[in-house]
């Protein structure tokens, strides 16, 4: 538990600094006239940045221990965000964006896949506190854009949220140099990717809802004449519901049956949505933004595990780099085709997560069917 804890320090600091100065930048962009379409096409290079640090994983960590590159690209990122004390665009964002999905990608790929094959029968419960960390990192950084809002501050907050990352890095640093790290194969074997491929097409679509909600929503509350520190206290107030309960779903994952637990959640967040879409109001928004950021941990929660469980010995570090790569296709792709249909018409935002999760439930039942009946795993 010691083990899982420093590496939640580090995961709850890298979540802090990219979740409140991506938020920042989906405010700020939007109080400067931006369309949607721009905010979601600048927003959504975090995910080609992941899937390019996914990709380039085996050639750093032939040339750095894990130790390294999160020293390195701390640095690399602190420095990019001095930028934003001068300047803010969709070019910048985009840039920044990009940056910090390679440097983050390359880091918390190796941590989660140590984790998932040194605790592999309690791996959905211990991947579930590595998240939460990540989860109470995020709204952090929306606590403080409640209390500040967007001004003059912002930007340096968000430098200082860069700078604090150096602490672990300093007081672990012994813990961090002695992980093994294992090679991650991209070689895809017809066998191995078989298995998994219909969960990877759902993950792209999880990811497309996660990044495209995440980027587009503080939009969407602004043209609803919310204010700044509104937005931040909806993401705070939703983000910390959701956090309190999100442990509990991973002795639940680990436990139960996956597809039942899967199919419960999807289907009482499609009433959710529905309520979203008819009801406009503070406190609504609170609790059922709060059951959406839920559904999505719960079913990110659930592939992840049966990806894990599905394979073995190195191929893990496969499935899950896969499953980074097919989120992180889907975080690219469903800002930037959100963000043009909802700059036609800024109602259709909750509709659009509908289809996306009849899609889902649909694959994701697909593939238990065919691997052993209604079940599933």
């Amino acid at each position: 538990m010691k083990e899982i804890l420093k590496y939640s320090c580090l995961i709850f600091l890298y979540a802090l600094s990219h979740s409140y100065l991506a938020t920042c930048f989906a405010i700020d962009l939007k109080i400067k006239g931006y369309e949607e379409r721009y905010i979601g096409l600048s927003l959504s290079f975090w995910g080609i940045g992941v899937i390019l640090g996914a990709l380039l994983h085996n050639l750093i960590r032939k040339k750095l221990n894990l130790f390294s590159t999160i020293l390195y690209g701390s640095i690399i990122q602190l420095s990019f965000s001095l930028i934003f004390l001068i300047d803010q665009n969709t070019f910048l964002v985009a840039l920044m964006q990009f940056v910090m999905g390679i440097t983050s990608a390359i880091n918390s790929l190796t941590l989660e896949s140590h984790i998932s094959s040194k605790f592999k029968k309690t791996s959905g419960f211990y991947i579930s506190l590595f998240w939460s960390s990540a989860g109470l990192g995020a709204i952090t950084g929306s606590l403080f854009i409640a209390i500040n809002g967007i001004n003059n501050l912002t930007y340096y907050v968000a430098a200082l949220f860069f700078l604090m990352h150096f602490i672990p890095i300093y007081l672990f640093r012994s813990s961090i140099s002695k992980i093994a790290i294992e090679n991650l194969s991209l070689r895809l074997s017809k066998n191995v990717l078989s298995k998994i491929k219909y969960l990877l097409f759902c993950v792209i679509l999880f990811g497309a809802c996660d990044a495209g909600f995440s980027s587009l929503f503080p939009s969407y509350l602004l043209e609803e004449s919310y204010s700044d520190k509104q937005v931040g206290r909806i993401n705070f107030l939703a983000g910390l519901i959701a956090l309190v309960f999100y442990p509990f779903m991973g002795k639940l994952v680990d436990n139960y049956n996956k597809t039942i637990i899967f199919n419960t959640f999807c289907f009482i967040n499609f009433i959710n949505l529905f309520i979203l879409y008819f009801i406009s109001d503070f406190y609504v928004y609170i609790i059922c933004v709060a059951f959406y950021y839920y559904t999505i941990g719960t079913v990110f929660l659930i592939t992840f595990n049966i990806v894990g469980k599905k394979l073995e010995g190195g191929v893990i570090v496969f499935g899950i780099a896969g499953h980074y790569i097919s989120e992180n296709i889907g975080s690219f792709l469903g800002p930037n085709l959100i963000g043009n249909i909802i700059n036609i018409n800024i109602n259709y935002f909750f509709l659009i997560f509908v289809f996306l999760y009849i899609l889902i439930v649909l694959l994701f039942n697909y593939n238990q069917i065919k691997d052993g009946g209604p079940s599933g795993t």
